[in-house]
């Protein structure tokens, strides 16, 4: 694998202002020939040099200071995959040492970016408590592909699980580097930046909890500030809490009273008549109705829609029997805001005092967690 870099180094930095120069150099042990690549965050090659007897040396110029990736790719190794590492580049000379016969490890980066140096920290943490984790669910998601045609049913549900568990595991030890990490930093600038990437969303208590011990510059930073306005919300919409109030009409123009709704544990549907999944998720929900023959089970739909005619047109196609309402804002509905809904379609199930049980539910999820549900209360 051989790349003119040179001249499509020229053509993407033509029209680019120029920042800074930015030199690395450094070894990358065990390959004889390989690539060096440095890309944006939108994934676009901006220049790269072929890596010739583990030697590592590239040059070029940013178009400005911040976050990139770094590919390091062998070309001896036929089952090799890219290897991604986030990197921070600013004017200035860059060492780096890969180790051998471990690329999936963070490598070994000297600069004078103090940046680049908290997220050399950062990385380091994750390597030296997720590395294996990482490793063992790399090999289990390989071992899955490899046998999902010759498994059986029971066999590929087992192998599934231990897939799941073992990303388990690596998510979970993850998560407790990146709180060693701010243990560690606690004024770091880039706090902020490594949580927008994480699932922070499905633990917002936690999250939070380490989001308030950020210093200034990482919450006054515009992740900083997107992620504390979000989770300052998340954290209301825990299981137990009191669900927020659902504003809006019925599509006769009523509007809608909650504590109509008698049952011991309700499905609340977010949705829009445009949006395919939802329209086709509908027909599953209708055999949910029909199938869970208790009266203590029901589904509220919460339209996101602006016009009321595509609204009532969707309900009366999909043959939705159950509660509608909406306050027909679309985008800027107050449902979908007190509610975090940010994609659609987003399920809820509450139970009949509208305290949730669960937040972003997985609609094929639903009938077991109901059967589960009802058993107990």
């Amino acid at each position: 694998m051989k790349y003119l870099f040179f001249g499509l180094s020229l053509i993407l930095f033509a029209g680019c202002n120029k920042f800074g120069h930015v030199e690395f150099t450094g070894t990358a042990a065990g390959i004889k020939s390989g690539v060096f690549v440095i890309k944006n965050l939108r994934d676009s090659t901006l220049y790269g040099e072929n890596i010739k007897d583990e030697k590592i040396h590239a040059t070029g110029i940013l178009p400005k200071a911040g976050y990139y990736t770094m590919d390091i790719t062998d070309d001896a190794d036929k089952k090799s995959y890219e290897v991604h590492y986030e990197v921070y580049l600013e004017d200035g000379k860059y060492t780096i040492q890969t180790a051998p016969d471990k690329t999936y490890k963070y490598p070994k980066i000297t600069s004078s970016s103090k940046i680049q140096n908290e997220l050399s920290a950062y990385y380091m943490l994750v390597d030296q408590q997720s590395a294996d984790a990482h490793q063992k669910a790399q090999n289990m998601a390989a071992e899955v592909k490899k046998k999902t045609n010759s498994s059986s049913a029971a066999q590929y549900t087992v192998l599934i699980n231990k897939l799941s568990a073992a990303e388990d595991k690596e998510a979970a030890a993850g998560f407790s580097a990146y709180k060693q990490f701010v243990k560690e930093y606690p004024q770091s600038s880039i706090s902020a930046h490594l949580m927008s990437k994480m699932d922070y969303a499905g633990k917002p208590v936690e999250y939070y909890d380490l989001y308030k011990t950020f210093g200034a510059e990482a919450k006054n930073s515009d992740e900083g500030k997107e992620i504390g306005e979000k989770l300052g919300h998340l954290v209301k919409l825990v299981t137990g809490a009191k669900s927020p109030v659902i504003v809006g009409n019925t599509p006769d123009g009523k509007p809608f009273d909650q504590s109509s709704i008698k049952r011991k544990i309700i499905l609340v549907d977010f949705w829009r008549a445009g949006n395919q999944i939802s329209r086709t998720n509908h027909q599953d929900m209708l055999g949910m109705i029909n199938n869970i023959k208790n009266n203590d089970f029901g589904i509220v739909s919460i339209s996101i829609d602006s016009k009321a005619d595509w609204w009532t047109g969707a309900v009366k196609e999909d043959k939705m029997t159950w509660p509608q309402v909406s306050d027909l804002k679309g985008d800027d509905s107050k449902n979908a805001a007190n509610w975090a809904v940010d994609k659609i379609p987003t399920y809820y199930l509450v139970d009949g005092n509208w305290n949730i049980i669960e937040r972003d539910v997985q609609l094929q999820e639903v009938p077991l967690i109901v059967s589960r549900y009802l058993k107990k209360h």
